[in-house]
């Protein structure tokens, strides 16, 4: 086996905050090695083409125009230098498509020999992982980068293609692949909101008091009408009113032990959603935060499905929660519900090491967001692995005159996880401990009947933690998107989607917009059709399926959808770039006046007032 250790070693990395952790670890363990960072994506899909300057050729298999970024000459010349300096190159990126995207093109730009080249990664940056991923390289991930290359052509495609007739029709900004389904969420939301018709219904609480301490039961049924939740006249409230003239009398008592599981692990949407919710974070800096936990060695790479923990993590767990709540705390790691388009490759979200506690960590670190945010990932990791909380519920069933009412009390009598870890959904209630208890047949004293008059309500607008939610649950978008689309419907720029307190509201623009791709490109910007291009992404991933067989199909539906909208279809949108300026010769686009009335513009505007009309 070849000495690396004799060898002069390149490692790049994508992100610069990472570059003296791993250079440390390895020069620790005897390497002579230089770390160096890409700084993310060195290459860009450039526009230019035939094909509405989009940057890709169908008529060429799809051939896409792929540039060094603008911004990235620089770096990529210092890479370059490096690149010729050292024996073997280790592209360390991120274990996902788009990391193996960006060591593809590191390869092809900085043009690394295939026989110096080296593919690593991990999924946490830790000494032990950083070491074993550099003894270990893996194969390019050719179905990986195929899939990521497929992606960002799907997405110029339709940004180029849509975007101007949207423009043209609307006034919007852009159209994407799977920010403009999730601006439908949303819009189609607020349509149920605004259409939604109220109905009224009743509640009737009994308030009665024992030894100074009151309580509250709720109405429940009766012979009559069997056992219910709700009423529906106010006739109804004021027969059982007029019929509760006996005494309240504890009629039965009914108690049951039950027990309440931890939740799994985060995946990315879990954690994103928690955040939100617990710590009141925008995704993008949840994820801002996460980044820098992860490249300070602290947690397990942020986007991923899997709320699994790796096999060889348990042992490291197992040992801290014995160690800590004692040997009977520690219980096989609850794990959830895998997504049925889940990419399920890089085990869940996790701290590294559970004996860094939240306060240990926060000498660590003075960043009171950092510390907020590794507690909650600390405490979800650990809360995993431990036994479930017990819970006592007593059920006290009152009657008068066969008028029923039920009083409810929970109990929390062994912790388990809860030791560490609390979380209440925000759409449970949960009912407390009653202190006084109560006998059967015992007479309730100081009682009153409470009648509300209440309405059923719509489902609430879209928090950016829900939205994230609805997105994973219909397949829509990936770990590596959930924050940009959000962050893109909410963009001021494009004015789609504003937040009022924590709800996502459209706006106008956004409402006219999904109207009209609704009637105009329902077949292509719709959540079923936008969920099945994820799952053939995945196929392309897992090397089930052609990038040039899927782009084929894909180019044929939008091109055929473009031609036979009824709204569009022959219209000056769907054929400007067929008219050239009859002033000098250069292409012409359509706009719109002041008026609402379309006409090709000359391209060159102002500099060429040339304009023709549109019959």
């Amino acid at each position: 086996m070849e000495d690396l250790k004799s060898k002069k070693l390149l490692v790049i990395v994508e992100s610069p905050n990472k570059v003296s952790h791993i250079r440390d670890y390895l020069k620790k363990a005897g390497y002579n090695v230089t770390v160096a960072a890409s700084v993310g994506h060195i290459m860009s899909l450039a526009n230019g083409g035939n094909y509405y300057n989009s940057g890709v050729d169908p008529q060429n298999k799809f051939d896409l125009n792929l540039q060094v970024s603008e911004d990235k000459h620089q770096v990529v010349a210092k890479l370059k230098e490096q690149v010729k300096n050292a024996d073997y190159v280790y592209l360390f990126t991120d274990p996902d498509r788009e990391g193996s995207v960006i060591a593809w093109s590191l390869i092809k730009f900085l043009k690394i020999p295939k026989t110096k080249y080296r593919r690593i990664t991990t999924h946490e940056i830790t000494p032990k992982a950083v070491v074993h991923a550099l003894e270990n390289p893996i194969p390019l991930e050719e179905d990986l980068i195929e899939a990521g290359l497929t992606r960002m052509t799907l997405d110029k495609m339709i940004g180029f293609r849509l975007s101007p007739i949207a423009k043209t029709y609307v006034g919007a900004k852009s159209v994407g692949r799977v920010q403009s389904v999730g601006l439908k969420l949303v819009v189609d939301r607020e349509n149920e909101i605004q259409n939604f018709k109220p109905e009224t219904y009743f509640d009737i609480y009994l308030h009665f008091e024992k030894k100074g301490t009151k309580f509250r039961a709720k109405f429940a049924g009766n012979p009559t009408i069997g056992n219910i939740d709700h009423l529906k006249t106010q006739a109804e409230v004021n027969k059982i009113k007029k019929n509760c003239t006996g005494d309240y009398t504890i009629e039965d008592i009914k108690m049951r032990e039950k027990e309440e599981s931890p939740k799994p692990p985060f995946c990315t949407a879990t954690f994103q959603q928690e955040a939100a919710s617990k710590l009141n974070l925008k995704v993008k800096d949840a994820m801002s935060v996460a980044q820098k936990l992860f490249e300070a060695g602290r947690i397990t790479y942020m986007r991923t499905d899997d709320t699994s923990f790796a096999a060889e993590f348990l042992p490291t767990l197992k040992s801290y929660i014995e160690g800590t709540y004692g040997k009977s705390t520690y219980t096989k790691p609850r794990v959830g519900k895998k997504q049925e388009n889940g990419q399920e490759g890089h085990e869940c979200l996790r701290v590294t090491d559970p004996a860094i506690t939240p306060d240990v960590y926060a000498n660590m670190d003075a960043n009171s967001l950092n510390q907020r945010v590794y507690r909650l990932i600390w405490q979800r990791t650990v809360a995993a692995a431990m036994p479930n909380a017990k819970i006592s519920e007593t059920q006290y069933l009152i009657n008068n005159n066969d008028e029923k009412f039920i009083l409810v009390s929970n109990e929390v009598t062994k912790l388990g996880y809860r030791e560490i870890y609390a979380y209440k959904d925000e759409d449970v209630e949960e009912d407390g401990p009653v202190k006084e208890t109560f006998k059967m047949g015992e007479k309730l004293s100081k009682c009153k009947l409470e009648d509300i008059k209440k309405e059923t309500k719509p489902a609430p607008r879209f928090t950016e933690a829900t939205l994230i939610k609805e997105l994973q649950k219909r397949g829509l978008g990936r770990p590596s998107t959930y924050a940009s689309i959000v962050e893109t419907v909410l963009s001021t720029t494009r004015g789609y989607a504003e937040l009022d307190g924590k709800s996502i509201v459209p706006s106008e623009r956004g409402m006219q917009l999904a109207s009209f791709l609704d009637r105009s490109f329902s077949n292509i910007i719709n959540l079923e059709y936008t969920s099945n291009m994820e799952k053939e992404l995945d196929l392309i991933a897992s090397g089930k399926k052609k990038k040039l067989d899927f782009l084929t199909e894909f180019y044929n539906t939008l091109e055929n959808t473009i031609k036979t909208s009824p709204e569009i279809a022959g219209s000056a949108a769907a054929i400007a770039e067929e008219k050239v300026c009859p002033v000098c010769g250069a292409p012409m686009v359509v706009r719109r006046s002041r008026f609402g009335k379309l006409f090709y513009g000359c391209s060159k505007y102002p500099k060429c007032n040339g304009l023709l009309n549109i019959s």
